[in-house]
């Protein structure tokens, strides 16, 4: 009876705890987002969670712009290569995101349907090379970089990323690839297409989700590295988007950050987040297909 007691007074107190961690996680992680999204719209942005009196979209005509911002101190320093920082981004992500679609699509393909001696120590090797971290590489890619004049240069930095993210997307196409029967090929060959005829217009029509998956993972990839850019880049108007909000805090610490323009910065941000979604929503109709590890050959 003690036991059934205790338990009936035990119960709600831990279902209130667990309410109060969970409501301590959620605000934890949605603060500082708010705070973005505020700051963004503030004509008198600081570091602070303010609400502000009006909404204005001055911060984000600065960034294109170039304009210098008061950010509420009227002291406050901003760079003004905001604009070319996007585009160097955007520059960077789709390149990546091409290079690593036209080299990993065929050596999949090759992999899913060839047989030869020592396929399978390839294809470990390939999974161990992709499971390095890029920090780990850096060294000799820098120097490999240096000797082909790859340095300071938005399109070195897009091979060095695209380096990284191959092997394990030649292992994700490469399941998409065993999974479209052979069938089909011998089929396309019977009616007088040739290799190429039927790669292009049956194999890779049947392999699209998964080369909208490996699409969107090698642009994010691009879109959102921090470690590449920061070696392998040295002039202000290349940085991307990351190194560049890195470098606003850098270059102007201030006190507690007073100094920086959090309007502009802010509004810098929330136009990071966008191309990923817009990405997205390009590829969402291949991505739907995918079910289950399937694909759906029409």
């Amino acid at each position: 009876m003690a036991k059934k007691i205790l338990k009936t007074i035990a119960e709600p107190s831990f279902t209130a705890i667990g309410y109060v961690i969970l409501f301590l996680l959620f605000a934890y992680t949605l603060t500082p987002l708010v705070w973005l999204f505020i700051t963004a719209f503030n004509p008198r942005g600081g570091p602070y969670l303010e609400i502000p009196k009006e909404i204005t979209l001055d911060n984000f005509i600065r960034v294109f712009t170039g304009e210098r911002g008061t950010g509420g101190t009227g002291t406050a320093a901003h760079p003004i290569y905001m604009s070319r920082w996007i585009a160097n981004s955007l520059f960077i992500g789709f390149a990546t995101m091409l290079i690593t679609v036209l080299l990993s699509a065929p050596a999949g393909y090759a992999l899913s349907r060839l047989e030869f001696k020592g396929k399978d120590f390839l294809m470990t090797a390939i999974l161990l090379i992709g499971f390095m971290p890029m920090t780990s590489k850096m060294l000799p890619l820098y120097r490999l970089g240096k000797i082909l004049g790859l340095i300071d240069n938005l399109l070195g930095v897009a091979i060095v990323i695209a380096s990284g993210t191959i092997p394990t997307q030649i292992w994700i196409i490469k399941g998409f690839f065993d999974h479209i029967p052979r069938e089909i090929e011998e089929q396309a060959w019977i009616c007088g297409c040739d290799y190429l005829a039927t790669l292009f217009r049956v194999v890779l029509p049947a392999a699209g989700p998964g080369l909208a998956v490996v699409a969107f993972l090698s642009f994010l990839s691009g879109w959102g590295n921090f470690t590449v850019p920061l070696i392998m880049i040295y002039s202000e108007p290349l940085y991307p988007i990351s190194l560049g909000l890195a470098s606003i805090f850098v270059h102007n610490p201030g006190e507690i950050g007073l100094a920086i323009d959090y309007g502009s910065a802010c509004a810098l941000s929330v136009i990071y987040a966008i191309p990923p979604m817009v990405v997205y929503y390009i590829f969402r109709e291949h991505l739907m297909k995918i079910r289950l590890g399937k694909i759906e050959i029409r």
